[in-house]
């Protein structure tokens, strides 16, 4: 199938490779101009778990969420190379997705030709940050696609040379996925479905193949639990990762599920509107010459929708677990549209066709996304794609808490704002890195309520940052229980804020600029609201 007339389109070689170099440039150019994009809570929650682990400090001991620990050693590894900041951060993430895009070309390659590697790179390029896919922040969704990506690459290279050791770094690979991030296990059984299909129709009766591949698999899960259960904290792992992490995917029935996706689909589809819909016409290719390569990547595509599914959270970073796919479908359409305009010989201009179609949906992407990958600040990227949560704020209030404490002080954050801990490198007075899953309407958040305020008032912390914005207590639409669970919260901060003197505050406003407020400014503030931010150094 490489040697297809489609291939007449492309030049030489070099060519080829000069111009993957002009599209990893474009990725490094949108992503190094928005270097220092302030963090958002995901990413502080992994700066902080990776920071950690840089003072030899393991997973689930000081800090608690239901994420395997993968993308929290995908993490340090950055911090230590790139540095412990949000450009480090980011400039790691352009090494993260320059990777990918490389090896989506390597993929096409294998499944087209060099010119349908070429395209599926761009267009994968222009998918991995969509701004509203969160394509921007360094999400553990851009790993699990870096891992797959590699291991759909061994399955394929394997029916070159060498099956078995590309079987092993495949299932390996798959297994890295799993770990940065759960919802990856989908691919991982995905891929173990396509090879024991491969094997029986080609009547393979060794169980050899199957088995090296598993094997990969299960290494590095089964590594990462022993390295866990030997550091001590594998009940905590087990209790968040297994008994929370059910908890957490049970929220929605299912009569949820298509309102939940609108929302979160919604805005990733207006994102690249063309490229979601030629990607879909790809499909179609099927029942063509390309049926081998369609299926391939219909699996993939299908498989990256089922894996944002658990929980119908629909999440807009889930998404870009399909992008791959979507890109090298949208490669195989153009060049399927070239192969049939070979027929037309007659008709010249049909053939620039497929080039012209090229330039308007990437085009289409680029003007649709312009503002925010080449014109606006990072701070008002922030603010265009987190509206008025307090990501831009967070390094001023962690400069504050850093230069006002000593290392072994800690800090409590009533809210959701774990950035503040990474940038303030400071520990945090209480292992919940976020408040969500104590106003969640799940068994667990009672307990997990109690644990949360004995922590922070067994730890005394020197500072405690009172957030006032539901979007750092809540990201559901939840009953009504959930205001007097608020306001248990309040009546119990009230009581314990005795302990603490009122040192700083901070107004966000739509219109204006941010308004800190420290110490003896506090006197200055006019504003009769309650403030966004309050600051308090216990007495």
């Amino acid at each position: 199938m490489n040697q297809r007339p489609a291939r007449q389109l492309c030049s030489t070689p070099a060519a080829i490779w000069l111009l993957l170099l002009l599209v990893l440039a474009v990725n490094f150019a949108i992503r190094w101009r928005l270097r220092d994009l302030p963090l958002e809570r995901d990413e502080g929650e992994y700066a902080y778990a990776g920071q950690l682990l840089l003072q030899g400090i393991p997973p689930y001991q000081l800090a608690w969420n239901m994420k395997f620990p993968g993308v929290y050693f995908a993490y340090a590894g950055l911090l230590a190379v790139f540095g412990e900041s949000a450009a480090g951060i980011h400039c790691g993430l352009i090494f993260v997705t320059s990777l990918s895009t490389l090896l989506v070309f390597l993929i096409g390659r294998k499944l087209l030709n060099p010119l349908g590697g070429l395209m599926a790179a761009a267009f994968f390029t222009w998918l991995s940050a969509l701004p509203f896919a969160y394509g921007l922040a360094g999400h553990a969704t851009h790993f699990v696609v870096l891992c797959v990506c590699l291991g759909m690459f061994g399955l394929l290279r394997k029916e070159k040379s060498q099956p078995l050791f590309w079987l092993g770094l495949a299932g390996v690979a798959f297994g890295l996925a799993i770990l940065m991030k759960q919802h990856a296990v989908v691919f991982a059984l995905a891929a173990a479905a396509w090879l024991g299909w491969q094997m029986f129709r080609n009547k393979i009766k060794s169980f050899l193949p199957g088995a090296v591949f598993l094997a990969g698999v299960a290494a590095p899960l089964l590594l990462t639990f022993a390295l866990l259960a030997w550091a001590g904290v594998w009940e905590r792992f087990n209790f968040w990762t297994m008994q929370y992490a059910r908890q957490y995917v049970s929220i929605f029935p299912l009569a949820a599920a298509p309102t939940q996706f609108v929302a979160g689909f919604g805005p990733v589809f207006n994102d690249g509107v063309w490229i979601w819909l030629l990607g879909s016409a790809g499909l179609g290719l099927l029942f063509t010459a390309y049926r081998p390569m369609v299926k391939v990547s219909a699996g993939w595509l299908f498989a990256g929708l089922v894996a944002a599914c658990p929980g119908f959270y629909f999440r807009g970073h889930y998404f870009l677990m399909a992008m791959p796919a979507l890109a090298l479908l949208n490669a195989a359409l153009l060049l399927a549209l070239a192969d049939w305009l070979e027929k037309f010989p007659q008709i010249r201009m049909l053939k620039i066709l497929p080039a012209v179609l090229f330039c308007l949906v990437t085009g289409d992407l680029l003007v649709r996304n312009a503002g925010i990958w080449f014109q606006l600040t990072p701070l008002e990227v922030s603010r265009r794609l987190y509206q008025f949560n307090p990501f831009p704020e967070s390094p001023v209030i962690a400069r504050y808490l850093a230069a006002h404490t000593q290392p072994d002080d800690t800090i409590a954050v009533l809210g959701s704002e774990p950035q503040l801990f990474f940038l303030a490198h400071r520990h945090s007075a209480s292992g919940y890195l976020y408040v969500y899953p104590l106003t969640e309407p799940q068994p667990l958040a009672p307990v997990m309520r109690a644990e949360f305020k004995q922590e922070i008032e067994n730890a005394r912390p020197k500072y405690v940052v009172q957030v006032n914005a539901l979007a750092s207590w809540r990201t559901l639409i939840l009953p009504v229980e959930t205001d007097q669970i608020l306001a248990d919260f309040d009546q119990w901060w009230t009581a314990y804020a005795t302990n603490y003197q009122l040192v700083g505050q901070v107004d966000l406003a739509e219109d204006q600029p941010t308004a800190f407020y420290w110490d003896e400014q506090l006197s200055v503030r006019t504003n009769p609201l309650p403030a966004n931010l309050s600051i308090f150094r216990r007495k």
